[in-house]
């Protein structure tokens, strides 16, 4: 039986990078986990600071989420080798694929929980994060590094998606809900292993993954920009510094990157922190 890792060819070049690469989701969601903490929203408005902490909650879900556990072995007394090596490959797909689809769905929740007490009147979370990053655009000090690659990659997991221009954030949060929704409803296709002419079987389904797993970061930096917008605005409030323990790479004014070691203001800390920490520089 061949290797059961769903991984596959598909692996965007801003996960490879050696410093200033994107951090696997459930990384990153711990990042952000942590800022939300330290952050409230500035309002009197009734019942606000409970409609915080609720979406803050699935927040700390998607944060808690770790290992989905699977069984597909159907055992009727009589199953071939091949029967029994299938059943193994594809439990270990769905515990991949089915890990990142039930995160899409917690942080979907904190994304349209967030919407919804910052933007009451709004009709949609895509026309939310647009208006964000329209206000943004010409912020580069708190525009999260490959925030657009990353929604730009998550369309092309998408036949049906037409190229119009520079990929939006805001487009590759609607196509995220778009492709839970399809979960939720039963019109995602369920991949299955796939098997050769000598009938070893292989780990398949590696573009359903891929896009589950970059769907999940696209709602995570559209929650980044929702807060960078609101904190600009100061109808977010944040509390304290960020200690980076470890220290990591961050972004500088000429494209490169320095090495922060020390405290930063959690403000500014909310346009890096789902960026990998990376190895610090040789002394």
């Amino acid at each position: 039986m061949t290797t059961t890792s769903t991984e596959g060819p598909c692996q965007p070049p801003y996960r490879t990078l050696s410093m200033l690469a994107l951090a696997d989701p459930e990384d990153h969601v711990r990042e952000l986990t942590d800022w939300m903490e330290h952050a409230s929203a500035r309002t009197e408005a009734h019942g606000a600071q409970n409609d915080w902490d609720n979406a803050y909650r699935w927040l700390r879900l998607a944060q808690g989420l770790r290992t989905i556990t699977f069984d597909m072995s159907y055992d009727d007394g009589g199953m071939c080798s091949a029967g029994i090596d299938f059943d193994g490959v594809w439990t270990e797909m769905m515990e991949g694929w089915q890990l990142h689809q039930v995160r899409l769905g917690y942080l979907r929740a904190a994304l349209e929980g967030f919407v919804r007490l910052l933007h009451p009147d709004a009709a949609d979370p895509g026309q939310v994060i647009e208006a964000a990053e329209q206000q943004l655009q010409h912020h580069a000090e708190v525009w999260p590094l490959h925030a657009r690659e990353v929604a730009e990659h998550l369309g092309g997991h998408s036949p049906d998606r037409v190229a119009s221009g520079k990929a939006s954030v805001a487009a590759g949060v609607v196509q995220a809900i778009d492709l839970h929704e399809n979960a939720v409803q039963g019109r995602a296709g369920i991949p299955e292993p796939a098997t050769d002419a000598d009938a070893r079987i292989f780990a398949a389904g590696h573009a359903e993954v891929c896009a589950a797993k970059e769907a999940c970061s696209v709602l995570l930096l559209g929650i980044q920009l929702l807060m960078a917008a609101a904190t600009n605005e100061n109808r977010v409030a944040v509390f304290d510094d960020k200690y980076l323990l470890d220290g990591k790479w961050v972004p500088d004014s000429s494209g490169g990157s320095r090495w922060v070691d020390e405290e930063m203001l959690y403000s500014e800390y909310l346009a890096v922190l789902h960026l990998e920490p990376g190895e610090p520089p040789e002394l």
